[in-house]
């Protein structure tokens, strides 16, 4: 009896699911998928219909919520590209563990896929290339290089996906940049090399990096970069083809655009703007479509990738934003706010004992406050190990990871408790230099709320998921409750921190134990906090998408310089410049990368720029001249007068008022955070009635911390926070403080200034002079202070009695916070 060959027949070239295109209709096609997988869900249709009008677009963004099933979108569109016979197809994710998880993804429907390249499957178009983002963005890309390093590509690329596209943009940041260690010949000669221009800026910044201090870092004025670039590419070039060599090929060609910084680490040099042009399988890739959950801000799209902003400004998105794990988000601190640090750490470590808590801490520094406690330490050395654990043993306990905000899934009974402990560091020398100089902007703030909300969504990879996740550091509340910050969260986790504000105004929780049982009410699904929960998320809508207007314009202005036609870039940047009128901070950096592009043909226009880039924003370059130290002036008024206006300005409430005082209270502690430390100590004084100013973080001269008193004194502030503990004050340090007081003089010719040291012990060095007048602010001093600190800011919320000056005025006197009282107080005489 004859039979048909079915099986060849459908996987024939002329197969429907060869041959579909609409990517809804080749779900219904594919012949192997999984029992279950019988229909696409409404929000996957919804997008794929939305792509599948659009296609012809090259670049479009497509935002989904995690769990919403975007990995079987990016795959229909690459299944669908094929079809097409647009080919070959890659599937790109920010790492091997998401690779995998894609891999299985796509066995599940049925869709071929290949990790290799060479593959004649994925060549001809027969199975989509699923491998990780540095497999396309390196300069040795398999998929060729352009410019003057010029790499052939020995495989072609026809379309592309880039899922999680939040976390690869981070991956691009690392990509399109040099970095020499401290540790080679390298980075001595670029020292030296630039030794002279960076004393110019700041002294004392050049002796600290000399020095390999931890927080040392300084940029290179661009003026001294463009003029010594023949010494900088023959310091490089030897080290091109080995330690630079992923690096080399994709900057050389704009070397003198790029930024430099330099750091006790290493020296660092990236441009402006990614030059993606330079990664052939990337810019000529015909189609490139972006998924991701949590990316508020598309602009970097059009700035960094080049990217169509028609296209980019309209994603595509489902109809409802409500699809995303139940999350019960808490501020500990907020609802309990005598609660402490300590007490705080034992609510968390009660929860580890019935089931996994997974914390995520910013740094190394912030890991060992939990390290006693915790089953596993994971940073990005065994980051994939512990959490397969964590997957595998619902009852691990308490695990810490450092500093990892995306990228990592733990769905599930993986991890129902989840712990953000402080808000996301800056760690390398890019990073820290963008933190410095975009201090207070709310460019800033988008940045660090994207990653806080990256953070939030590990336990929830679903919409079946729960979790209650806890947000602890004043510094972080205070960030969330900044007038701007609701903006940069996407709308379902506006809609759960408003849940949160509900169950704070609902609840009088006047312990930890209250919130304990709160928590219960998700971990153990309570039927009404479900329904409270998923009754608002049920209208939540996504936010149409957030562009910068000036980012095609930077853009340009880039893609210009690098044609070497400056006039025509700094042409295009001033435009950015203009177009920047809500954030001062930002629009100052901006002008200094103006008069980065004048520079090439009008040096003394470029140093005019500068001026007023630094004028709006001390934290930039210093112009070669013409840059005047602004004196500080002391309060008009009384001390209490002048502390009950200042905070009745700075804050709403006493809950908001306590909450500032704690997030300066956090900086104000020893440890390697030297900067957050100096900023801590000009907030105090504000905080306590004085102005405040930070000479040498402004103008690279002077002391770290300068206050202007009542009566016309001063305290002069040298803060060595990062002092070891045991050991005297060295010669160095009470010579930067004899320093500081030497430019106070030449500032302040006819006032009086008491000279303060804040390190941990008051004996110095028999080699070390001491200051005429030296105080200093000891180990138990400083401890002192912030006792006295926290319990003036106690006496303030009472009755709302920082709104009365006369209250105040006694507060700062019982406290021992008054001009009269506070050096004796606090401080003791420096000895021997």
């Amino acid at each position: 009896m004859a039979k048909v060959n079915f099986k060849r027949l459908r996987q024939g070239a002329s197969a429907p699911a060869n041959t579909i295109t609409d990517p809804r209709d080749l779900f219904n096609a594919l012949p192997e998928k999984v029992s279950g997988l019988d229909y696409l869900r409404g929000p996957q249709d919804q997008v794929l219909a939305a792509w599948h009008d659009r296609r012809d677009e090259r670049d479009l963004v497509i935002k989904m919520n995690t769990g919403g099933g975007k990995t079987l979108v990016g795959l229909l569109i690459a299944r669908s590209w094929l079809n097409e016979g647009i080919r070959p197809v890659a599937y790109l994710v920010p790492d091997d563990f998401l690779t995998a998880q894609v891999t299985t993804e796509a066995g599940r429907v049925g869709i071929a896929t290949t990790n290799d390249p060479r593959s004649p499957e994925y060549q001809q178009g027969r199975a989509v290339l699923v491998g990780t983002f540095a497999k396309l963005f390196n300069g040795l890309s398999v998929f060729g290089v352009g410019g003057s390093v010029s790499k052939p590509p020995s495989h072609s690329l026809g379309a592309v996906i880039i899922d999680d596209a939040h976390a690869c943009i981070a991956q691009a940041d690392h990509v399109f940049r040099l970095r020499v260690d401290d540790d080679s010949e390298a980075y001595s000669d670029l020292l030296t090399l630039f030794a002279g221009d960076l004393k110019a800026q700041s002294p004392n910044g050049l002796l600290d990096l000399e020095a390999r201090r931890r927080t040392a870092i300084q940029e290179v004025p661009f003026w001294a970069w463009q003029d010594k670039q023949d010494q900088v590419l023959s310091i490089l070039h030897p080290i091109s083809d080995s330690a630079l060599k992923w690096g080399w090929p994709l900057v050389v060609d704009s070397l003198p655009l790029c930024t430099a910084v330099i750091t006790s680490d290493a020296f660092e040099i990236y441009p402006p703007c990614h030059p993606t042009e330079t990664l052939l399988g990337f810019s000529q890739a015909q189609r490139r479509v972006y998924l991701t959950a949590t990316l508020a801000d598309d602009s970097v799209l059009v700035r960094h990738f080049g990217a169509a902003p028609e296209s980019v400004s309209r994603p595509i998105f489902p109809s409802s934003a409500g699809d995303i794990g139940d999350r019960m988000i808490l501020v500990p601190q907020q609802l309990v706010p005598k609660a402490t640090d300590e007490e705080v750490r034992d609510l968390v470590l009660d929860l580890a004992e019935d089931q996994n808590v997974v914390v995520i801490v910013p740094s190394h520094a912030r890991a060992d406050w939990w390290r006693e406690d915790a089953a596993l330490v994971l940073d990005r050395n065994n980051i994939h190990q512990g959490v397969e654990q964590l997957r595998k043993n619902p009852q691990l306990g308490l695990v810490v990871l450092i500093n990892r905000y995306d990228g990592i899934d733990l769905p599930g009974d993986a991890c129902h408790v989840l712990v953000l402990d402080g808000l996301p560091e800056a760690l390398d020398g890019p990073e820290r230099l963008t933190q410095a100089r975009l201090t207070g902007s709310t460019n800033l703030l988008g940045r660090q709320i994207q990653r806080l909300e990256q953070g939030m969504g590990r336990a929830t990879r679903s919409n079946e998921d729960h979790a209650v996740v806890l947000l602890l550091g004043a510094r972080l509340a205070e960030r969330l409750n900044a007038p701007e910050a609701r903006g940069f969260f996407s709308p379902a986790t506006r809609a759960q921190l408003d849940l949160a504000a509900e169950i704070a105004s609902e609840v009088e929780a006047d312990s930890l134990d209250d919130l304990h049982d709160i928590m219960e009410q998700c971990l153990e699904r309570d039927k009404d906090w479900v329904a409270y929960s998923k009754g608002a998320l049920a209208q939540v809508r996504y936010d149409t998408s957030r562009i910068a207007d000036t980012a095609s314009a930077e853009r340009r202005a880039f893609d210009a310089a690098l044609r070497g036609d400056y006039v025509v870039a700094a042409q295009e940047q001033q435009t950015v410049v203009n177009g920047i009128t809500d954030d001062a901070a930002t629009q100052a950096l901006q002008r200094q990368r103006l008069a980065s592009y004048t520079n090439f043909f009008d040096p003394s226009g470029a140093q005019q720029t500068q001026k007023t880039a630094n004028l709006a924003n001390r934290r930039l370059l210093r112009p070669l001249t013409g840059v005047l130290y602004e004196r500080l002036k002391a309060a008009s008024r009384p001390q209490g007068e002048q502390a009950s206006s200042w905070l009745q300005a700075k804050y709403t409430s006493g809950n908001d008022l306590l909450l500032g005082f704690k997030a300066v209270l956090q900086d104000l502690d020893w440890g390697p955070r030297t900067p957050q430390f100096e900023q801590a100590v000009r907030d105090l004084a504000e905080h306590i009635g004085h102005i405040g100013q930070r000479p040498e973080d402004t103008l690279g001269r002077g002391p770290d911390g300068l206050w202007a008193l009542r009566d016309g004194t001063f305290y002069v502030i040298e803060a060595k926070s990062g002092a070891d503990p045991g050991h005297p004050v060295y010669k160095k340090d009470a010579e930067q403080l004899s320093n500081a007081m030497d430019w106070f003089r030449q500032q302040y010719p006819n006032s009086e200034a008491t000279p303060l040291l804040i390190h941990p012990e008051e004996r110095f060095d028999s080699h070390a002079a001491i200051p005429t007048g030296c105080r200093v602010v000891t180990t138990k001093r400083l401890a002192r202070l912030r006792e006295s600190v926290s319990a003036f800011a106690t006496g303030l919320v009472a009755n709302d009695a920082f709104r009365d000056p006369a209250r105040v005025t006694s507060l700062l006197n019982d406290h021992g916070l008054s001009a009269a009282n506070f050096v004796r107080r606090f401080s003791v005489p420096g000895r021997h």
